[in-house]
């Protein structure tokens, strides 16, 4: 992509960062999310602030949002829901000026090096995280029955590996799909994204019909809002494939999503196995 400054800046390994990413990040597949449920197995998923010139320049990117829509954006842009909602489309423009702006005030001041220009996109790297708005669940949008025997939860095993069957429809590991797009730029990778997130999609709507024993609402709730995020992320990835920046963000929330995904069927193997025949 694009470079976004001038005169050896050194952050041109920004442009590279989703590739790596894809790379350094490590997880689990649908197929496995299927396979822990059904087994009823548990799986472990696994600045401070001075008054110099340099840290005025570096920080606080933690608390940046980079989904902002810049101020320059129209109002009706902005309100549009269908134009791009979570303003992903915005890292990449948001980036650029923190790239900039800490550039040219380390400049100014005559102590800029190729060193501080890494240490910034580093810091800015780490903070990038895009926020997803998805679909959630409650207790009050599930149904429950009191019965909590041992038979009542074999029939609600039942009942949601049933209904999370989609999801074994997925064409292969999302990170590995993603990777293979960014470095084919096959569009066939991209559409089974897209799949993939369309499963998602309906693992959750089947699972949410389910009667869950009362003693399992929580784990059961936890398990719509996981599957429900790690789908919409999934579908944004899709989207934003082509834009570095974006990736890098949506790859930092698709790492934690999976982590909570994993917990949450975790939780719903440990509450399986501590029934009592």
């Amino acid at each position: 992509m694009e470079e976004r400054a001038e005169a050896g800046v050194g952050f041109s390994h920004m442009a590279t960062l989703a590739a790596f990413s894809v790379i350094a990040l490590l997880g689990i597949s649908a197929w496995q999310v299927y396979q822990v449920f059904v087994r009823g197995n548990p799986v472990n998923a696994t600045n401070a602030v001075d008054s110099s010139v340099q840290a005025q320049a570096s920080t606080p990117y933690g608390s940046v949002n980079w989904q902002a829509w810049p101020a320059e954006a129209s109002a009706e842009a902005a309100a549009d829901p269908a134009n791009d909602p979570d303003g992903i489309s915005n890292i990449e423009g948001n980036v650029a000026r923190a790239l900039l702006n800490s550039y040219v005030m380390l400049n100014e001041a005559g102590i800029y090096t190729p060193e501080d220009g890494e240490k910034i996109a580093g810091d800015i790297a780490t903070s990038l995280r895009a926020n997803i708005a998805y679909k959630t669940y409650g207790a009050a949008d599930i149904k429950t029955d009191p019965d909590v025997s041992y038979e009542r939860m074999l029939a609600y095993r039942n009942d949601l590996r049933i209904a999370l069957e989609p999801l074994l429809g997925n064409p292969g590991y999302e990170l590995g799909l993603f990777a293979n797009y960014i470095e084919s730029k096959d569009a066939t990778y991209t559409d089974r994204l897209k799949a993939a997130s369309e499963n998602y999609r309906k693992a959750v709507a089947l699972a949410a019909a389910v009667t869950a024993p009362v003693d399992a609402a929580k784990e059961h709730v936890d398990i719509l809002n996981a599957l429900s995020e790690f789908g919409t992320i999934v579908e944004r990835m899709a989207g934003h494939a082509d834009d570095a920046f974006a990736s890098a963000a949506l790859l930092q929330t698709y790492n934690t999503a999976e982590q909570t995904m994993m917990t949450s069927f975790n939780a719903l193997a440990l509450y399986q196995k501590g029934k009592k025949i």
